[in-house]
């Protein structure tokens, strides 16, 4: 009887540790940011390199830094490029 009794207290403190666990993971706030939250691939800080694919006013393509760049390799791909302003810089874009 002893025995039964031990058995039913411990099962009846596993559930309520189990429960109360469970509720104060259930009350975090969800809307909080990862510890390491992904950067913004089009952020203002964000620096292109020279030929690398990206997304300006909804437009993707090439990116280069200056018009010299941009023109070089335009001709070598037989397109044009075209101008981006972005937090004060110019960026050229293949078309």
């Amino acid at each position: 009887m002893r025995i039964l009794v031990s058995l039913v207290a411990t099962l009846t403190l596993a559930v309520f540790s189990l429960s109360v666990g469970g509720v104060s993971a259930l009350s975090e706030d969800p809307t909080d940011a990862p510890i390491e939250a992904p950067a913004d691939p089009a952020g203002e800080d964000r620096a292109f390199e020279d030929g690398e694919m990206g997304k300006i006013d909804g437009c993707e393509g090439e990116i280069y830094s200056t018009h010299e760049a941009a023109a070089e390799a335009a001709e070598a791909k037989g397109t044009g490029f075209h101008e981006h302003q972005e937090a004060g810089t110019t960026y050229y874009m293949l078309s």
